[in-house]
């Protein structure tokens, strides 16, 4: 699980109970960082460089693959 995503759980004090829930917690993180990255490549005004680079460093710092 990426280190992000295990910090964020630890600080809400969720204790997945069985293996398996890390992967579902973390595919539940995953599905987030995707729609907030849908709403970042949403036309806004803002440069279509300053965009890219922006949702690049989302996905990077939570460990998302596109």
């Amino acid at each position: 699980m990426n280190e992000q995503i295990l910090k964020l759980l630890e600080q809400s004090g969720l204790q997945p109970y069985y293996p398996a829930q890390e992967q579902q917690i973390e595919q539940f993180a995953q599905l987030l960082v995707r729609e907030c990255l849908t709403v970042i490549n949403q036309p806004n005004g803002v440069g279509d460089d300053d965009v890219i680079r922006i949702s690049n460093d989302v996905q990077q710092y939570f460990g998302v693959e596109e």
